[in-house]
């Protein structure tokens, strides 16, 4: 599917005011919401409380900081055509070898997150399968990544080229996160807790859960958790791509800046749900 939303925005066969649109801009920022926005955020919420939502919080207060902080880099990397962290520091530093490490750093940095989506996809098809295909859906999850990018990442060298269809594409891919997000949020407490009404009785009886959002707000590490939020905003390689290499309009970063937050805030609210069906289901 997202092959095909590629190749017919690639083509034109889209109206650029839809592919161009702010909203497929803000919705194409939705490529943060990696697999930590479905199994990190209930793992976080089940150990730290309200303390997942640093999840969200950090890279929206980048955004809701746009004009101050992402604008000022958006005018340098088009004007100077940094197409890349790397090429920011660079140029910042006037130094080869800041732009060498910076790459080296996020090679370290984003291998792991890559591993994490490659498991995530693999183990999840294993599980609802209930067969033991995890290594054949992980090779062939990679082959499908790897052919998107050759085909709609890197066909344009020059970095004033944009990749329309891959930007449409992931932004695509967004409306099927929040919808996905949404329906298990609903069957959480419309099919596990039986409407609103059987989930507040649920509560009622089950103190505990409520009891254990809110403690480790006291202590634990959600301020650390909420400043590498905030900096993901930026210094991952794949916000930074889409955030400022694929903004064709500097204009668009204005609705980025209240729409991604409100992105991620409709993302957030199925997550509780989710951890209390979980709770209850054993």
């Amino acid at each position: 599917m997202l092959f095909g939303v590629a190749w017919v925005s690639e083509r034109g066969l889209l109206p650029r005011s839809l592919t161009r649109h702010p909203l497929t801009y803000t919705l194409s920022l939705g490529v943060y919401a990696s697999a930590w926005a479905f199994y990190g955020t209930v793992g976080l919420a089940y150990e730290y409380g309200y303390g997942f939502l640093a999840c969200y919080l950090g890279v929206s207060g980048a955004f809701l900081l746009a004009p101050v902080l992402l604008y000022p880099i958006l005018r340098i990397t088009r004007t100077y055509q940094l197409s890349s962290l790397a090429d920011l520091f660079a140029f910042r530093f006037r130094s080869t070898w800041a732009g060498a490490l910076t790459t080296l750093f996020m090679l370290v940095g984003v291998l792991p997150l890559l591993a994490l989506q490659i498991q995530a996809v693999a183990d999840s098809i294993g599980i609802l399968s209930r067969q033991l295909v995890q290594n054949k859906v992980a090779i062939g999850y990679c082959v499908m990544v790897a052919l998107i990018t050759l085909f709609f990442g890197s066909r344009h060298i020059a970095s004033r080229e944009k990749h329309e269809g891959l930007v449409f594409a992931i932004a695509f891919e967004s409306l099927i996160k929040l919808v996905a997000m949404a329906g298990i949020g609903l069957y959480a407490l419309y099919g596990v807790f039986d409407g609103p009404h059987a989930l507040e009785q649920w509560l009622l009886q089950n103190q505990m859960a409520l009891t254990a959002l809110h403690t480790p707000l006291q202590e634990g590490p959600w301020r650390t958790l909420l400043l590498v939020f905030f900096a993901s905003a930026i210094v991952m390689p794949h916000m930074y791509h889409m955030a400022f290499t694929e903004n064709l309009n500097p204009r668009a970063l204005v609705s980025a800046s209240w729409g991604l937050p409100l992105f991620l805030l409709l993302m957030s609210l199925a997550v509780p749900l989710i951890l209390w069906a979980g709770l209850q289901l054993g």
